[in-house]
């Protein structure tokens, strides 16, 4: 364990632990949304794939968007790179720029997805708030950029 600690570049710690972080926060809660006194907490595996909320007369489906799998995939794919680099035992550019760009791209992701929702939730009628488990997401990301850019930095 030792060996594998010390081995690893710095930006790799942080961009693993920021996917790690990411993928424990995917199945945290990420919106509650409160509408005719029921009130629904979904996660991020629940709002990629579809989910039901509610129950009896009240029960509405909610449709799933597939897009935020993705956001799921990148964290493992990050994980490989720094498991990769490990093996390899020095850094290339696709340490540094690989976490970047994935990073971003879930972000962006998560951007397009969740930018507006709450506005679209209002006119109809539900209350809709973000919740712990999106906040950690988006900062498990945030801590891959992070470390992408600390291994371009190591690099150089």
């Amino acid at each position: 364990m030792n060996d594998l600690i010390a081995k690893t570049s710095n930006g790799h710690k942080i961009s693993s632990a920021g996917a790690a972080l990411a993928i424990l926060c995917f199945f945290l809660p990420w919106i509650l949304a409160s509408c005719g006194g029921q009130t629904t907490s979904l996660n991020g595996w629940q709002l990629s794939a579809g989910s039901t909320t509610g129950s009896g007369y009240f029960a509405q489906q909610v449709p799933g968007k597939a897009i935020l799998f993705l956001v799921l995939l990148i964290a493992f794919a990050v994980i490989a790179i720094a498991y990769l680099a490990w093996r390899r035992g020095h850094l290339t550019q696709t340490d540094g720029f690989g976490p970047i760009g994935l990073g971003g791209l879930a972000l962006l992701i998560l951007l397009i997805t969740f930018s507006g929702a709450k506005a679209q939730a209002a006119q109809q009628g539900i209350y809709f708030e973000y919740q712990y488990g999106l906040w950690g997401v988006v900062i498990g990301y945030i801590g891959t950029i992070i470390g992408g850019v600390l291994n371009l930095r190591e690099k150089s």
